[in-house]
């Protein structure tokens, strides 16, 4: 499931930043063709303004010498003031990335001519890159077409033509633009656009594939504590279900008997109902919590008596096994927080602490205020716990020793830190084996 997942994941991720990559290199590359097109008919159309005026006689051979041909024509830039629009965009990315390319910087690529009614050429320029008789063609041919700019392939060279009648008609003079180092341009850049994109997205896939493990990650920690939670919550259920299944029987097969002659196993059942329903509350507020649905009845109480109402149920526990069970409280301390479940904290560490402390040791419980905080300890002498086991016992149905549970779900702790973080505070313990083990407990005092 999680391969399948993964490479779900990682298909969808690669096939978005391919699809982007895909939009960037046809719109870099339409973007490209649109400037340079504008740009180029807006010089085109200046050139011819220009010839027509006067101003420009001929496009001489060397444009870097001295001559008729205007120095800024020489550049690329007409004479005169910009038609409103941004001026070409892309031409020193392209220069960058392309490097110079012949024609596109004098305007060597303009060559014209002037041509009789009849098609007979009367005038050129002196730059011209067609032979005479080539170059007739390529004017017939441009004669022969209806619109007065557009663009003509000759001998497998694209060029962009401007007719304009001059003399009452009867003769025409034609700008022409030698397209080809537009085109190779605009291909090398394709090229280029083309190999980046294959290179990104490869990239991007195995970055994709990268980001998806990281991704399943916390997934797969997910499903696996859920897995374990469900397997480990059927295992603590089906004991207490068990015995009370095996108690109905010893019941069932009694029937003459009275209430009193099966309070044994009565009692075995009750006891193990008990059992039953702070395992299944627990469970639900820990799934509460998980979905953060639990909501907790914060108000404020006098900690110290709570802290008292949970010692004194556990006094007779304690004396029973003949530990020594002792109580210092700082002054009056104040708290916001759910008492109910702090009460229940409490417990649950001493319930821990009389179940792992051995016959006639002692447990010190301390409540002390530490600036905006409440801090409650609860110490035993009891076996302690290793130190390779300390992070793990606040894992849901983790014990260290299942031998030494003596009873424990596995829960109580876990339930413990979701209350107190709940709270906006910190549990932590320390322990030395065979020492014992304390366990402390950081409340803010004020509403969080």
């Amino acid at each position: 499931m999680f391969h399948k997942l993964r490479l779900k994941l990682t298909l969808v991720n690669a096939s978005i930043i391919l699809m982007l990559f895909i939009l960037l290199i046809v719109g870099a590359y339409y973007f490209l063709q649109f400037d340079m097109n504008r740009h180029a008919d807006f010089l085109t159309r200046k050139i011819m303004s220009d010839i027509q005026s006067g101003r420009i006689k001929d496009i001489p051979q060397h444009p870097g010498k001295e001559s008729e041909f205007p120095a800024r024509l020489q550049e690329g830039l007409p004479e005169g003031p910009l038609p409103p629009g941004p001026p070409p965009l892309l031409g020193p990315l392209l220069g960058a990335i392309l490097g110079p390319q012949p024609g596109l910087s004098h305007g060597q690529n303009f060559f014209f001519v002037e041509s009789a009614s009849s098609g007979d050429i009367i005038f050129k320029s002196s730059v011209q890159q067609l032979s005479p008789d080539r170059l007739a063609v390529l004017t017939t041919t441009t004669l022969q077409t209806a619109a007065l700019q557009g663009t003509v392939t000759f001998d497998q060279i694209p060029y962009s033509y401007l007719k304009s009648s001059l003399n009452a008609e009867t003769e025409t003079f034609i700008l022409f633009r030698d397209l080809s180092p537009e085109v190779n341009m605009q291909r090398n850049l394709l090229t280029a656009l083309i190999i980046v994109g294959a290179i990104c997205s490869l990239l991007s896939f195995v970055v994709s594939f990268f980001m998806a493990n990281w991704a399943m990650i916390p997934i797969q920690k997910a499903w696996q504590q859920q897995k374990n939670f469900l397997s480990d919550a059927s295992h603590e259920l089906r004991t207490p279900l068990t015995i009370i299944q095996t108690n109905l029987d010893i019941v069932r097969r009694s029937p003459d008997e009275t209430v009193s002659c099966l309070s044994k196993w009565v009692d075995n059942i009750q006891q193990e109902c008990v059992y039953m329903a702070k395992l299944v509350d627990s469970l639900l507020f820990l799934a509460r919590t998980d979905s953060q649905q639990q909501t907790l009845d914060k108000q404020l109480f006098i900690f110290n008596s709570a802290l008292m109402q949970a010692v004194v149920s556990f006094e007779t526990v304690a004396a029973e096994k003949e530990l020594s069970l002792e109580v210092s409280e700082d002054v009056l301390i104040q708290c916001y927080g759910d008492e109910a479940r702090i009460r229940q904290v409490i417990g649950i560490l001493l319930d821990n602490a009389i179940r792992h402390t051995s016959v006639g040791g002692k447990i010190l419980v301390s409540l002390v205020q530490v600036d905006t905080k409440a801090l409650v300890t609860v110490a035993d002498s009891g076996e302690g716990i290793e130190s390779e086991y300390l992070e793990k016992i606040f894992d849901r149905f983790y014990q260290v020793d299942s031998s030494r549970s003596r009873g424990g779900a596995g829960l109580g702790l876990a339930l413990a830190k979701e209350i107190i973080e709940s709270h906006g505070g910190v549990i932590n313990v320390s322990s030395i084996p065979g020492t014992g083990t304390t366990f402390r407990i950081w409340i803010p005092l004020l509403a969080h």
